[in-house]
């Protein structure tokens, strides 16, 4: 190993935060605009979902809570009905982060939603989650509200305009890398190092 450096969470960078709201706004007015006011239309940000006691461990809550304002802010004047939707793991006994997206879908249609879009913000990649957690939630909805339009959105993936900003994000990093003095690590000396007490 040569030497390593990590793209962090990218949960308040200004570009991904536009680069979410401007895919919102684009598939409304491609699938929705003509058909439903703004007012009519609900808009789920999903995350991904955190346990609320994490062994000591910060869950997420608060970077993807931040995440979703911005993102909010964006299109909160145009569009009235958004709520944050936790795609969370149906586990017993564990304390997740709620509105679920079914709940946060069902309260914008009580709020007069007649169209839902939902977008997957708190994820960069596809993965059963994204795809067909959101499939299995939108047909359960269907059945009980199938006068609601629907719009399961992608992630960024491989979004052109996506791998360019990750790749702006990864240059300064891998010119540091190049820079540096490669590292040399043997992995011998760490199961000999818990051996030296001094009391």
């Amino acid at each position: 190993m040569k030497g390593q450096r990590y793209i962090p969470s990218f949960y308040n960078e200004p570009d991904y935060i536009d680069l979410m709201a401007r895919l919102v706004e684009e598939k409304i007015s491609a699938e929705l605009a003509q058909a439903y006011l703004p007012s009519q239309i609900g808009i789920v940000l999903m995350n991904h979902g955190c346990p609320h006691k994490a062994k000591g461990f910060t869950s997420g809550i608060t970077e993807s809570q931040a995440m979703y304002e911005l993102v909010r802010e964006k299109l909160i004047h145009r569009y009235p009905l958004i709520s944050i939707g936790w795609l969370n793991h149906d586990t017993p006994l564990i304390e997740w982060t709620q509105p679920d997206v079914n709940q946060a879908a069902s309260n914008l249609i009580e709020l007069g939603a007649k169209a839902i879009l939902f977008m997957p913000i708190g994820f960069a990649t596809e993965n059963h989650e994204t795809l067909l957690d959101v499939h299995h939630i939108i047909h359960a909805l269907d059945r009980k509200h199938s006068e609601i339009s629907y719009v399961q959105m992608p992630c960024v993936n491989d979004h052109p305009d996506f791998l360019k900003m990750a790749a702006q994000w990864a240059n300064p990093q891998i010119e540091a890398l190049l820079g540096e003095e490669s590292l040399a690590v043997n992995p011998h000396l760490a199961a000999h190092t818990h051996h030296h007490h001094h009391h």
